[in-house]
């Protein structure tokens, strides 16, 4: 036996270093290109022009997709039946939110929940069950709706892209398929429960199911939303909204917390020839204040609040 052979777990992870290493350079690349020929001033005039309508509706609709976010954790409490409240619960999921999209999911959504969910007596196990029921109801609303916006043909890549329009349907056929594979297991399924290192895996009802996918559908349709509003509408909704999503992977992939730059340089490198730069940089630098800013400082101070009251709690037994 050769013990000097590299082992397909190295090989693997060296694969996806380098293949993440690249794809940084990529949007490394592409935003110096943009920076360099960006009119820094026009986006700043930009940014100005913005009225308080427009802002008051963009906090609206980002209040709305944390809401909806928000809501995910319902569906681990009533899988896992823990006895806390429904609006604590929710402002749980909301702090996780927040840290999450400005910090990653580690932290936020593993790492926040595990902390907030064990201070108030639910057990590790089943804090992993609502993170696991959290995960899925996020990607089904993804999947349908990227597959749905993908089918429609309201999203296409730039001329001269390599993605052709048949690849970008077979995108949206295998996602959509997914999604109604996930129906059809809630819906069918003799064998409910699966055991997998320990962890008990139960399907859900097709009611629960159909509630997850439009909890997770509202999510990532307010968040679209926000970013249409600072856009004046120059770009279809649902042209844009394909963009948000395919930003939302680009992200994951380059494991940058917030997607800081990588979400810009993917609007930038599809979206360049039909909004003028300036005007699309002022979008995002607005939606990255109203969207992740705005309600991380809001989870912060709500963070703090729920750590007095767990102390006030423990100090007064």
């Amino acid at each position: 036996m050769d013990s000097g052979r590299p082992k397909p777990a190295k090989l693997r992870l060296w694969g996806r270093r380098i293949l993440t290493a690249a794809f940084l350079l990529l949007v490394a690349w592409l935003l110096v290109t943009h920076a360099r020929r960006t009119d820094w001033d026009a986006v700043w005039t930009a940014l100005a022009g913005y009225d308080l309508a427009q802002i008051m509706i963009a906090c609206v609709l980002a209040a709305g997709s944390y809401m909806a976010y928000a809501s995910y954790d319902l569906f681990g409490r009533y899988y896992v039946g823990h006895g806390i409240t429904a609006s604590r619960t929710m402002s749980i999921a909301f702090i996780c939110c927040a840290f999450t999209l400005n910090l990653g999911a580690l932290i936020g959504s593993i790492g926040f929940r595990y902390k907030l969910y064990s201070q108030r007596g639910v057990r590790k196990g089943d804090v992993a069950h609502i993170v696991g029921m959290s995960i899925t109801t996020n990607w089904l609303g993804y999947g349908l709706l990227a597959g749905l916006v993908f089918l429609s043909g309201s999203f296409r890549f730039p001329t001269g892209w390599i993605a052709s329009d048949a690849l970008t349907n077979l995108l949206g056929v295998a996602l959509v398929a997914v999604v109604v594979a996930y129906w059809l297991l809630c819906i069918f399924a003799k064998k409910r429960s699966w055991d997998i290192r320990g962890q008990v895996i139960t399907l859900p009802s097709i009611r629960i199911a159909l509630l997850q996918i439009t909890a997770s559908a509202a999510h990532w349709l307010f968040m679209g939303g926000v970013i249409f509003v600072f856009l004046y509408g120059q770009v279809g909704y649902f042209s844009l909204l394909g963009v948000l999503l395919l930003s939302s992977i680009a992200g994951i992939i380059a494991h940058v917390p917030g997607a800081l730059g990588v979400l810009e340089a993917v609007f930038l490198a599809l979206l360049a020839d039909t909004v003028a730069p300036a005007q699309l940089l002022a979008a995002l630098i607005a939606y990255r204040a109203v969207f992740y800013l705005l309600p991380l400082l809001v989870a912060v101070v709500a963070y703090v609040l729920n750590e007095v009251s767990v102390k006030r709690t423990k100090s007064s037994r």
